[in-house]
């Protein structure tokens, strides 16, 4: 256990973190188009002389808040189904306003889909909230069963125009996603390469994996020059190389040499004329590095013009369906969220709040929170930030602001709340609490003020309070449970890859499966660390092996390039160390190490058997194993 430096564990998350302050960039040009967004209904809505309507379409404008990382393509896609089911949530909340049971089952049933779809596309900004949101507003609406079509129609009509908005700039700012997030895939490559030697290589490499993944994504879902394709898959070849270079034992220079030819590779995909650094090397660990980074290069040189081609991917519908499983956390954790919107739900109507639909759209924004300290914070952060933004908004409507000053208001406060939520979810609440006080006020005019800050300040504590009932009770905990089924997992995948390899049969299938798994295993873990100290503790004994698997299953997945190494004594030899490491994960006790250390993977595989051997060996605690 000495031949081997294991890097620092993560941090575990802290309660008073909750109020710290991120050095972040103000996101300009998101912010003034989720202004207009928000703005421009009201106004056409003012000039036609229906302001109430207009207000209505504004809610289609948190369409405009799911732009993110994407082709102008998969951006049209998408914007155009959150409009759509924006528009359903408001139909189906005007129609069922009058059923409190009813109505609170279908709040939680939306928020189950929203969390499971959002999360299994990975867009966990700005997550499922808004789709519970307005629901929750439309029965909070005067009830009106028969303006159920009327009002969705007036959304989808915001939600149109903001799609407008999202797609215009592609009119004056045509971005090559593919060739950024091609740039963005090598300089992330540069950070792992300068990693290589020290102990942030494992989460170089582990970041590197995942902006890989999001590269996938983009550049397998669109038309794309040859070029780009190859570059990409260049990118991946590169990764496993250095994956394999770890304790390759380099020195200063070469790896210095080995960052010149990557500079000049990077500056070639981004346009800069150049030549090729050539460097002779007599380490055959760095041959291959060098000829794909050579390769790179030559392609990100050529000028001639190229035809698009496309490839087959898995379809959206396949990728949900295949997820459905009460063994993905996801799945498990989207129950859970729409469970607690729904009593959250019949709560609030039950004990006749004034306003009862705050109570589950306050649990529905606290309950995203991974685990449980970041439960707690988003509680403590949307309570304190909806306090003042209360009084900020009872100030804004003192005033009786009408016309063209409401909707500056509501432009402004849609403008901050984008601004400051990069820095601290406080700060967005003291503008999303007042912004949403004019919306609705003006929707349901006649009452008091004092009437809707009072309302809104005593539900969203109420709801934040069951927020964080439900995650001590049921959710605290669950990552570290899950880690040793989640590592489990992660070496039968590795099995399955290693058998794909040797036979020539689903490669691509196996090495997507594996891939998910280790990324799975590693936010399981660092979800861990933000749950109380026996949970943390927990989790933490298993982080040796937990890296050692990570590493071992990228090793693996070299081999997918480079078969002529795998021989059947090679194959033999790896699928009995894998076999013996789920011996030891089954029995949890210490099994009879079977050693190899001929290739880096067995090597690496020699050293998770033997963390997992001293674990079991040093403790038995069945709470290791999965409820």
């Amino acid at each position: 256990m000495k031949d081997y430096q294991l890097p620092q564990a993560p941090t575990r998350l802290a309660l008073r973190d909750a109020l710290r302050v991120r050095s972040a960039a103000f996101p300009w040009n998101r912010a003034i188009g989720s202004g207009l967004a928000t703005c421009l209904p009201i106004v056409i809505g003012l000039l036609l002389g229906d302001i109430i309507h207009g207000f209505s379409a504004a809610l289609g404008a948190f369409t405009f808040l799911y732009i993110g990382a994407e082709t102008y393509k998969q951006r049209a896609k998408k914007l155009a189904a959150v409009a759509v089911c924006l528009t359903i949530a408001m139909v189906l909340g005007t129609l069922l306003a009058p059923y409190m049971f009813t109505l609170s089952i279908v709040a939680g049933v939306i928020g189950v889909i929203a969390f499971y779809v959002l999360n299994t596309f990975q867009l966990v900004i700005p997550g499922p909230m808004f789709f519970v949101l307005i629901f929750c507003l439309a029965t909070g609406l005067p009830v009106d069963p028969q303006s159920a079509w009327e009002r969705g129609f007036y959304v989808l009509l915001g939600g149109a125009l903001s799609w407008l908005l999202a797609m215009a700039s592609w009119i004056w700012a045509k971005k090559n996603h593919e060739k950024q997030v091609i740039i963005k895939s090598y300089r992330q490559l540069m950070a792992m390469l300068q990693s290589i030697g020290t102990t942030s290589f494992f989460q170089m490499q582990h970041l590197t994996v995942l902006t890989l993944k999001q590269a996938d994504r983009i550049i397998y879902d669109s038309k794309r020059k040859p070029s780009t394709l190859r570059l990409h898959e260049l990118a991946t070849d590169i990764f496993h190389t250095m994956t394999q270079l770890k304790n390759a034992n380099l020195t200063s220079e070469q790896l210095q040499a080995m960052e010149t030819q990557l500079h000049a590779v990077i500056d070639a995909i981004e346009g800069a004329k150049g030549n090729w650094p050539a460097h002779n090397t007599s380490c055959e660990s760095l041959k291959m590095l060098q000829l794909e980074l050579e390769q790179a290069y030559t392609l990100a040189s050529q000028e001639e013009a190229e035809a698009f081609t496309s490839v087959k991917t898995e379809s959206a519908w396949r990728l949900l369906v295949s997820g459905i499983s009460f063994t993905n956390l996801t799945v498990r954790h989207a129950l859970f969220y729409g469970l607690f919107i729904m009593i959250a739900s019949l709560l609030a109507h039950s004990l006749g709040f004034n306003r009862p639909y705050w109570v589950p759209v306050a649990c529905a924004a606290v309950l995203i929170g991974a685990n449980t300290t970041l439960t707690i914070h988003r509680a403590i952060q949307r309570s304190l930030g909806t306090i003042v933004g209360t009084v900020i908004g009872g100030l804004i409507l003192s005033l009786e602001p009408s016309g063209y000053y409401l909707i500056a208001a509501v432009g402004i406060l849609q403008l901050c709340v984008e601004l400051s939520i990069v820095r601290n979810y406080v700060f967005a609440n003291m503008f999303i609490a007042p912004l949403v006080l004019v919306i609705v006020e003006t929707m349901n005019p006649g009452n008091a003020i004092s009437y809707f800050v009072t309302a809104r300040v005593v539900d969203t504590i109420f709801g934040s309070i069951i927020a964080i009932a439900a995650v001590l009770l049921l959710w605290r905990g669950i990552h570290s449970r899950f880690l040793p089924f989640l590592l489990k997992d992660s070496i039968q995948h590795m099995q399955e890859l290693l058998h794909a390899i040797h036979t020539d049969k689903q490669e691509r299938k196996q090495l997507k499966k594996l891939t998910n798994s280790l990324i799975g295993l590693r936010a399981a873990y660092e979800r861990s660390l933000g749950d109380f100290s026996a949970s943390q503790q927990q989790a933490e004994i298993l982080w040796p092996a937990i890296m050692h698997a990570q590493h071992a299953g990228y090793l693996l997945m070299a081999f997918q390039k480079r078969k002529d190494k795998l021989s059947d004594g090679h194959y033999d030899a790896l699928q009995n160390q894998l076999a013996n490491v789920l011996t030891i994960l089954n029995t949890k006790q210490p099994a009879a190490l079977q050693a190899y250390h001929e290739l880096n993977l067995q090597k690496e595989l020699n050293q998770l058997q033997t963390v997992l051997a001293q674990l079991y060996m040093e403790t038995n605690k069945t709470t290791l194993a999965p409820s």
